[in-house]
């Protein structure tokens, strides 16, 4: 090899390794900007992540942790004005546009929700509100193809929007309420329904009250539970099976409780509240928030709340 041939080589050797050395720098040059990042905006990307690809409780818990991060708007972080003119389940398969949502929604709920259904999403006893963390959904969903048992963003934005029994005639739940089995609880509309009229004895509804704990697995007396069932499924007597379903376990469409699981009795699960919700009659509402919040903050809300469903 002469001294030409060995410069070229040198020459080569040289180009390669600068060739090299360029790329490194750049997978150096990218390592250090994202490591670089605010702890922040990795955090928030970390969160949001997991929140989109529907991991419910650990989604929830780094949305919780993720800070406020509204000086970084921009590639990572959707500003709330964009989310009112695109549909809330296209928010959704978006990382950039979920973080917006989630970080706005978070502030939303916190003003306008938490106070009737808690701080942590599981409701209040006393307000006699749901959990909306578990896998339990009041009402049916709007997906064709599943029947409404697969649920989407669009399905806690319609509720959020226009609300349950309000005065919204979109409102959930306007089909069906509990009926006041005592006529002098009745409302008026009601009344103008179904009449003035007592269709169950005092002793009667003892019965089904009976078979509800029964069915419930609770403590029920066997006698009077067996009269109860009968009564639960007479059309003309109790018709509780209209609203709750021949097996007790509710019809989604309409709202109503399924009868089998006592812990999702938002007015209690004992004997003397069932009496009382029986003799009474249920009525819950929840107001619609359509024309009171934004747009945006009704979309960002519906995707915070949606995040820690199970579903």
């Amino acid at each position: 090899m002469n001294w030409e041939d060995r410069n070229s080589d040198a020459v080569a050797a040289r180009k390669r390794g600068g060739r090299k050395q360029m790329v490194g720098s750049k997978r150096v040059a990218a390592r250090r900007f994202f490591l670089g990042l605010s702890t922040n905006r990795v955090h928030h990307l970390i969160a949001t992540t997991v929140i989109v690809l529907g991991i419910g409780a650990a989604a929830g818990a780094a949305a919780q942790q993720s800070p406020d991060p509204e000086e970084e708007y921009g590639e990572f972080l959707a500003r709330p004005e964009e989310l009112g003119s695109i549909p809330v389940n296209d928010i959704f398969k978006s990382l950039r546009l979920t973080a917006g949502a989630m970080s706005l929604g978070k502030k939303v709920y916190a003003k306008n929700c938490a106070t009737c259904h808690g701080a942590d999403l599981k409701g209040i006893r006393d307000q006699h509100t749901p959990d909306l963390t578990d896998a339990e959904w009041r009402f049916s969903g709007d997906d064709l193809a599943s029947g409404g048992n697969v649920k989407f963003p669009s399905d806690v934005e319609w509720t959020v929007r226009y609300g349950i029994r309000s005065d919204n005639p979109n409102a959930r739940g306007l089909e069906a309420d509990m009926l006041a089995f005592d006529p002098k609880y009745r409302t008026e509309e009601d009344t103008k329904e179904f009449g003035d009229k007592a269709f169950l004895t005092g002793q009667e509804i003892e019965d089904v009250v009976e078979y509800v704990l029964q069915i419930g697995g609770q403590q029920a007396d066997a006698a009077r539970a067996a009269r109860g069932d009968v009564l639960f499924h007479d059309g003309s007597k109790g018709n509780c099976f209209d609203c709750h379903g021949v097996d007790g376990t509710g019809i989604d469409p309409i709202g109503s409780t399924n009868l089998t699981r006592p812990d999702l009795y938002l007015w209690g699960s004992d004997r003397a509240s069932i009496v009382e919700s029986i003799v009474k009659g249920r009525r819950g509402v929840m107001p619609a928030f359509d024309g009171t919040l934004k747009p945006e903050e009704i979309k960002a809300v519906s995707i915070f709340v949606f995040s820690y469903a199970r579903r």
